[in-house]
């Protein structure tokens, strides 16, 4: 890292908070997550990503009609 730090335990730590995102979001083990790949894993946090901002969407949507019928 540029700041003079090791960059393995900064990774690490954020590739432990990757697999418990993944695990609390799709409800699978934390320990099945480390027999995945690093290409599967990107992808699997993209498509949660992708799901939450639907679901922002929808709830903003939701509001704002709400808001409007009264």
């Amino acid at each position: 890292m540029n700041n003079g730090k090791p960059y393995a335990p900064y990774r690490f730590k954020e590739i432990v908070k990757e697999r418990w995102y993944i695990s609390k979001s799709i409800n699978t083990s934390y320990n099945d997550l480390g027999k995945i790949t690093p290409r599967e894993k990107d992808y699997i946090l993209e498509f949660i990503i992708e799901e939450n901002k639907r679901t922002e969407d929808y709830i903003k949507k939701q509001k704002e009609a709400a808001a409007n019928r009264k």
